[in-house]
Parts: structure tokens; sequence; C-alpha cells
């Protein structure tokens, strides 16, 4: 094993170096590297050009989106190095970065650590919403991205940004069939309403009876998909260079949670399945104006959820067992979120440009818990509030080196209320950054010092010891290097980042074990505490490769090595130096287009993972995994354009591992002695068939 990995080390140490090369000796063909299609990174503070922003960030674009045939986030992870998610529910909505991220959420109130967004909305911690019709692209910004998004991105950003109104006609509709029942309906349309007013609508319902069979009840849909979405835009073109943009956002998400065996398999006994619903409402209002030598931007967004999650606790039925228990846990949480953004950027000079802001969001979350065993039902409601200002200032000291600062102030404020009482929490969060980078020919390395933060909380439940009710804030440092450019006479974009990540008062995920009666079943206390120490270090490399006219391949490798403990848990055990979980080591995606003639078209692509710790207080993992999906597809083109698509997903029928827990026993077969493991599985073997029509 040594002499087989040494090597594949020394080409990533010295990569850097040939790379560089490269760009150096194409520094006459800069000509064509002006010629690169610019994409907007729209996460980014100062919406800078990707080829021109430094640090790990990856773009999936609308055909690579089409290409995977994504219904949800989830569909579209696994293009991205050092990036892994969690289920626990129909969809896997909970997102890790470089190992940070929550892998679940209760009862407990918790400051998301991944920042979701959907164009201009947060939907952070909400990933039922996740949703990805109709999609320009996917943006996804590694590490702490406090400066830019505040408070809920010290582990990084996801942006899912949907088309544009644009001013030409335009219609598409698709239809899909597959196993496991899924049928999908879509539809976009785009037209210019009147000469300064555009408008582009779409609609999607997808549904499918997911892959458990539950044998008790004798239904194969007590896990299935019924997502309903739509989305409006309009774009108004103001005197004046000015433009007011407008969005509404419906989400009708009525999905099943039926996930776990006692076996292990696809096969549950359930006679109470769960549920994972979203209802929501979201809007959001644009407006930009030039101002002197300076560009205002004004943000606004309004989002309202109504969520319900819930699940069959025993996993079984009653009477499957005479020492059995029986019990279901249901979460209903009404969100109510609003925000505030207001942006001044410079013009650009030669030597400088900077930019100014402020932005205010609150929140309201109420929940209402329904549990068999509580006495009464449990009820609170949390209401975080933050206001910030933020700047960042690029001094260009000369035709080869930029010097960019930035930092935010946050002050973070929270009312919490529940049957116990009342608390309120009051912190002022400071991020900032420092990067430098050099041009080299078509490309350039950087170097870069940040830091982010996430606020400090309390746990609820009342059984837990008084100096565990709250835990501090988290501050992670974070030290970057990297290079970034197109390389081999343009044959391919490569972008490669080192990282090291000092967490400070790491936030940890806990829970304690609670028998429930003298039969041996249990029951759980959640809350989190903060580890000592906190290392996360490896590297990300992007690339993709134009190797002929007809043929191009995305190639894109991870390695994470995430580590944290010297703290002492909940229930008093001292946690000496661990791996993270959910952090595997390595991940890797190669993906790859043969436009094999004019009409016919082939996608296939390979994405691995490495074995991985499911959790923090047991030893169970997730086994490594190698995913294949393809995706054949004709096209006519024309005025009036169809697309006939034959498409598979996880072509070797791989077993996933979404989810897994070895910390408490739920088997009465056994008298309750053992801890499992028990695993949730995603995607298996699926193929299925997709028609578009679209006319232009």
């Amino acid at each position: 094993m040594k002499n087989i990995i040494t090597p594949s080390i020394f080409t990533l140490l010295t990569l850097p170096m040939s790379i560089n090369i490269a760009l150096a000796q194409q520094s006459s063909n800069s000509e064509l590297f002006e010629e690169i299609e610019k994409i907007v990174v729209t996460a980014d503070l100062s919406q800078r050009d990707l080829s021109e922003l430094p640090g790990s960030v990856l773009i999936l674009d609308e055909e690579t989106i089409k290409a995977r045939q994504a219904r949800h986030l989830e569909d579209l992870l696994g293009v991205v190095p050092n990036l892994n998610f969690a289920s626990g529910a129909t969809r896997g909505k909970f997102v890790q970065i470089r190992g940070v991220g929550e892998r679940s959420q209760f009862a407990e109130p918790i400051n998301p650590s991944i920042g979701v967004l959907l164009d201009n909305i947060d939907i952070s911690g909400i990933g039922s919403l996740a949703t990805v019709y109709d999609l320009a692209q996917l943006e996804v910004l590694s590490g702490p991205q406090s400066v830019a998004s505040g408070i809920n991105s010290i582990g990084g950003v996801v942006k899912l940004v949907t088309n544009p109104a644009i001013s030409e006609e335009y219609g598409k509709f698709s239809v899909s069939i597959a196993e496991f029942n899924e049928r999908q309906l879509a539809g976009v349309y785009n037209t210019a309403l009147t000469d300064n007013l555009n408008a582009r609508f779409s609609l999607q319902q997808n549904k499918s009876d997911g892959f458990i069979k539950n044998s008790f009840l004798n239904r194969s849909d007590t896990n299935g998909v019924d997502e309903l979405t739509f989305t409006g835009k309009f774009d108004l073109m103001l005197k004046g260079d000015k433009t007011l943009k407008a969005a509404i956002y419906k989400f009708n998400i009525d999905n099943g949670y039926d996930a776990f065996s006692l076996d292990n398999d696809r096969v549950t006994r359930s006679d109470e399945p769960g549920n994972d619903s979203v209802d929501a409402t979201a809007a959001s209002l644009t407006y930009s104006q030039p101002l002197l030598d300076h560009d205002l931007q004004l943000n606004m967004f309004h989002l309202n959820a109504d969520t319900e999650y819930g699940y069959d606790e025993d996993w079984t039925f009653d009477g499957f067992d005479p020492i059995g228990y029986t019990s279901t846990d249901v979460y209903f949480r009404d969100i109510i979120r609003t925000g505030l953004d207001a942006k001044l950027a410079s013009n650009k000079t030669e030597n400088y440009s900077y930019l100014l802001g402020a932005s205010f969001v609150q929140s309201t979350e109420d929940l209402l818990r329904q549990n068999t065993f509580l006495e009464e039902d449990y009820i609170s409601q949390y209401q975080p509030s933050s206001t910030s200002i933020y700047g960042q200032y690029m001094h260009i000291v000369d035709d080869k080196l930029t010097l960019t600062t930035a930092a935010r102030l946050e002050s973070f404020k929270v009312d919490f209320n529940d049957n116990f009482g009342n608390t309120k929490l009051d912190d002022t969060l400071i991020a900032a950054s420092v990067v430098a980078d050099y041009k080299l020919g078509t490309g350039f390395v950087f170097a870069s010092i940040s830091r982010g933060y996430k606020a400090a909380g309390f746990n609820i439940d009342s059984r837990l010891a008084v100096a565990d009710r709250t835990y501090d804030a988290e501050i992670n440092y974070s030290y970057e290097f990297g290079v970034k450019g197109t390389a081999f006479d343009n044959l391919a974009n490569i972008n490669l980042t080192w990282f090291y990540m000092d967490r400070k008062d790491a936030q940890v995920d806990d829970s304690i074990v609670i028998p429930i009666d003298d039969s041996g079943a249990s029951s759980f206390v959640d809350g989190i505490g903060n580890a000592d120490a906190g290392t996360n270090k490896g590297f990300e490399l992007t690339t993709t490769w134009d190797l002929t006219d007809n043929y191009y391949v995305q190639a894109n490798l991870g390695y994470l090595d995430a580590t944290f403990g010297n703290y002492t848990r909940l229930d008093g055990e001292f946690v000496p130096l661990q791996q993270q979980a959910h952090a595997p080591k390595y991940t890797a995606y190669v993906g790859s287009n043969w436009q094999i003639s004019d009409d016919v078209k082939w996608h296939i692509d390979a994405q691995y993972k490495s074995d991985f710790r499911l959790g923090l207080n047991h030893g169970v993992k997730a086994s490594k995994s190698y995913v294949v999906n393809s995706e054949l597809a004709y096209t006519s083109s024309g005025k009036h354009n169809y697309v006939v698509k034959l498409w598979v997903k996880n072509l070797f029928d791989e077993d996933i591992i979404t989810r897994g827990f070895g910390s408490f026993p739920n088997d009465p077969r056994d008298g309750y002695e053992s801890f499992g493991p028990y695993f949730q599985y995603g995607q298996p073997q699926q193929f299925g068939l997709t028609f578009e029509y679209e006319w232009l």
C-alpha cells in the first residue's frame, strides 16, 4: 500500500510546479484565455468570475445537472470533492463540507454550519426545498464563508441558482418514467411581457414510491416522494440602467419517511410510517442601480415554511414481540425567515475596488413535538436575529499581484421559550479574510487566511446537567494555498487547493441514551458540546478537460483528514482525539460527455467515497462506495426540438449508506441487548426514460 500511495502524493505535491510551468508557457496565448466563457460566482461577496476567484469553488452547469437526472440536491453532491451528506429522512437534507456540518435535527434549535441558498433566499436547515429543476448552475464554496454569508456558513456555502427571465420566448416540457414507479412532469415558459418586463415560470411534479417495501402494511410507497415546486421570476428594466427583479417560489413536499429496518435491508415492518413534508412559500426582491461611481444593490427575501418530520420509533408493529414497545415521534416546525441586505460596490479602477454592505436576518421557529412517551407535548419558540456590517477592499499592487481583505461584524441575538422557561443569548462575532493572488500566464497562484464563526447556543432538554445546557461559539481559522488556471495549451482548467482548518471550541453533536421502561428499550437526550481541539486538513482538485471538440471530461479528487477531541461527553465520558463523523478520507469523481454524432450524446460518470464514521458516539462506519451513472440522449434539433434520454442511476446496484446508528438497542428479539448497527440506504440501481420537447 505504501508504494502505491507515495507516488500519488508526490504527484500532487509537484503538480503546482507543473501547472505553473504550463501556465507560464501559455502567456502568449492570453487571447484564448480571454475568450473563455465567463461564469459568475453569485455566492461570492463581489460576484467575481470563476476563473478569477481564489479558493476552492466548484460550479456545476445546467448540462451536468440535467445529465445526472437530478431531482434534488442530493443527486449532485457526489461530484464535489470533500462533500458528504446525511439522510435520516426521505432526502439527504444535511450537508457536510470538509467534515463540517450537521447530520440531523430533532427538537434542539440549531444554527447550520453550511449555508444553503436558493437564489437570494436562505433555506439553510430546510433541505427538502433544495429541488433542482430549471437550475442555471449549482455553486459550492468550500471552507469558511462567514465574511460573505454570516452566521450559517462556517463550513461553506451551497447555492442553487435558477435560470433568469430573458427577453426571448422559450418553452420546454419534459416527462420521465422510471423504476420504483417514478414519474416526473415538468415545464418551463419564458417570455417578454412588455418591452422592458421579462417573465419566466417553471413547474415540476416529481413522484416515486421510493426504494422501501413495508412488509407489515404490504406497501411499497411508505418512503415515497411527492414533490410539487413552482417558480415565477420577473425582470423589470427601468430607466437609467436600473433593474428590479422579483421571484416567487411555492413548495408542496409530501414525502414519506420509513427507512430503517432491524435487519438492515430495504424491508420495514413499521405500522405507523412517518412523514417528511414541507409546505412553503418564499419571495425575493432585488433592486440595482448605478450610483455615482458605484453600483447599489438592495436584496430582500421572505420565507414561510411549515414542516412535519416524524417516524415510527420502534420500526415495527404492535405485537411484533412480547417485550417490544411501540412509539412515534413527530416534530411540527413552522419557520418564518426574513432578510434584508444592502451592498454598495465601487467601480473597479486600475489600482483598487471596494465594497460595503449591511444585512439583517430575523427568524421565528415554532416547534410542537408529539412523542408517545412525553407526559405532555413539547412546545418551543426559537427567535434568532442577526445584524451585520461587512466590507471588502481589493488592492491591485501591480499587473500580477492582488491583495484582497474583507471583514464582517455580526451581532447575534436569540430569544428562546419552551415548556421550561425562557433563555436569551447575545453574542458579537467577527469574521475576516486576507487573500493574495499572483498571476502566472493564464492563471494564478493564491494564498489566504480566514476567520469564520458559528454562534453559541443552548441545549433544551431539562434532563441535562446545568453545565451542559449551553455551549460556546466555534471559531474556525482556515489557511489555504492553491493554483488555478488553464494549462496544456488550454486543454485543461485546473483548480487545486490545500487547506488547513484550526477549529477552536468545535461544536459537537452528542446524545445520552435513556431507558424507556424495564424492557431495555431506549430514548435519547440530544445536545451539543464543545471539543477543545479540531483540525480539518487536506486538498481539493477540480479539473475539466476539453480533449476534442466532441469529448469532454471532468475529474475531481478530494483528500480529508478531520479529527477532534479532548472533551467530555454529556454522559461524563472523556473523548480523546478521534476522526470526525461523515468525513470520508477520499472522495473522487470522473465524468465524461461524448458527442457521438450530431444527434447522439453519451454521458457516463463514476463517483467514489471511502469509508467513514457514521456518528460520534459509536464506531460504526459506512463502507466505501463506487457509483456509476449514465445517460444516452438523442436530440432532434430545429425550432422545435425534442430529446429522448435513456438513463441509469447506480448502474452496478451498489449499497450506499446515507445514515447509520450504533449507540442504542432497538431490537426486542434479542432482549434489547445489541446496539445495532442500523443503516439507511440511498439510491439503488434504477433505469429510466425521459422525453423533452422545447421550442425556441
